[in-house]
């Protein structure tokens, strides 16, 4: 087993230094996984399915045995263990559970991923019933698994309301900020009533929260308006759960505007959660560049370690790099792994300036996800190349280059200056974002990729 995942986060020779002594030059990072599992709403189905892990679950939690990491995200499917209200079915969840306890790992449960709650949920989020039933399928799911103590309450929940109430591309499909605002606040009134829940009925609770992680800048003196509404935005889940909002906060006017009432902004003031690791999801589109034209590229970001601290300048909780990928080539992704732990091994003695530990990295999924193009909206299990693992046509579990040097990343016998610099090829320089990081990179031993594999 990983033994860095014994212990919360670092190895012994970086956590606990004598007050004054220098601290290592590169502090090996702790490596943790996870299996994607969004419903695709609608179709009665999940990426859980659609990458064969419901039926492979045994092949996959051995690999990760083999590969020395002991801790990962999974996924809860709600939509599918609550298909009637209030009858729940454990048949899938006690025989993935009892394996995985077998196994001796150590679960993060992620009940509510993405848009995965039942088909009768109308309106998803933004039902007023949707805070008390999350709360009793959560009530019942930690009762059945009280071993369970690791959970993300709500995964992703600013992440997924600008997608279904902003954008319009996740059920109930809306597309303003009268659509955002009450997804925001059904989201963030179900967290401050779950956490309680948990801290009554598991006496070692862990609660980690996941959201996505941004940062904007303005290009021109016209689009600083959105870019303060958007730096604005990214901490609102936070400010809400932790009882932050009140007349002084800049979306205070926005919130009453679209929902909000004097009574719930004094509620979530007097019911704070909790929270013990801030989890941070950060991709090559985290970083945000903005227009009169729209979204651009075309500027320098600060990378992982400077909008990491954004977070905790203002949230002063132990940090976990909770997600990150790239969807490309084997070669592409493990150029990509190597900017991001070198991001992560920088952050380390930033956060312990302040007191902080780096509770561990996450590339996430383990496997490659499947239907992620066309934002899991159709089940057609068409493969995305972005998993420690790749998917073969038949969907068999390939190893390569990169889960070796994951293996060997979690197992603490290398570092980002071990992985090897592969030139992206040009679809992810410019159509994922990357291009703009290149400077970041400037100091790097380039090769050309072999591309072996899809």
């Amino acid at each position: 087993m990983n033994r860095h995942l014994t212990r919360p986060y670092l190895t012994d020779d970086f956590a606990a230094q004598p007050s004054g002594a220098p601290l290592p030059a590169v502090p090996r990072l702790s490596y943790l996984t996870g299996f994607e599992g969004t419903q695709m709403f609608g179709h009665a189905t999940d990426v859980l399915d659609t990458t064969e892990h419901t039926v492979r679950y045994k092949e996959d939690l051995k690999l990760l045995v083999a590969d020395s990491i002991d801790t990962f995200r999974a996924c809860i499917p709600w939509h599918k263990i609550e298909r009637v209200r209030g009858v729940y079915d454990w048949s899938w969840t006690d025989r993935y559970l009892g394996y995985v306890r077998r196994l001796g790992l150590r679960p993060i449960a992620d009940p509510l991923h993405h848009t995965s709650f039942p088909q009768w949920l109308e309106h998803g989020f933004a039902n007023p019933d949707f805070p008390t039933v999350y709360r009793d399928f959560v009530r019942a799911f930690a009762k059945r698994y009280p071993w369970i103590t690791d959970y993300t309450v709500i995964n992703e929940p600013l992440a997924t309301a600008v997608l279904a109430g902003f954008m319009g591309e996740w059920y109930p499909h809306w597309r303003d900020r009268a659509g955002i605002v009450p997804i925001i606040l059904g989201k963030a009134k179900a967290i401050c009533l779950v956490t309680p829940m948990l801290e009554r009925m598991i006496p070692n609770l862990r609660i980690v929260h996941v959201d996505t992680c941004e940062r904007h800048q303005a290009l021109d003196p016209e689009s600083q308006y959105h870019t303060d509404f958007g730096n604005d935005l990214r901490f609102v889940v936070l400010d809400l759960i932790l009882g932050r909002v009140g007349e002084g906060h800049p979306l205070w006017a926005t919130l009453l505007e679209h929902g909000l009432t004097l009574d719930e902004a004094a509620w979530f003031r007097d019911n704070p959660a909790r929270i013990d690791v801030l989890g941070l999801d950060f991709y090559a589109h985290s970083e945000l560049g903005w227009t009169t034209q729209g979204q651009s590229d075309d500027f320098m970001p600060v990378g992982f370690k400077r909008v990491a601290l954004d977070y905790v300048e203002r949230y002063p909780y132990p940090v976990m790099l909770t997600e990150t990928n790239m969807r490309g080539r084997i070669e592409d992704r493990i150029s990509w792994l190597k900017y991001m732990v070198q991001e992560c091994e920088a952050l380390v003695p930033a956060l312990a300036e302040r007191g902080i530990p780096f509770e561990g990295f996450c590339w996430y999924p383990y496997l490659d996800s499947t239907d992620w193009s066309s934002l899991c909206r159709q089940p057609d299990r068409a493969i995305d190349p972005q998993g420690i693992y790749y998917l073969s046509g038949s969907f068999n579990r390939m190893g390569s280059e990169l889960s070796q040097l994951y293996a060997r990343l979690a197992r603490g016998e290398i570092g980002s200056a071990e992985l090897p610099a592969y030139r992206f090829e040009e679809p992810v320089l410019d159509g994922r974002g990357v291009r703009k990081f290149l400077p970041h990179m400037a100091d790097w031993d380039w090769k050309e990729g072999v591309p072996s594999v899809p």
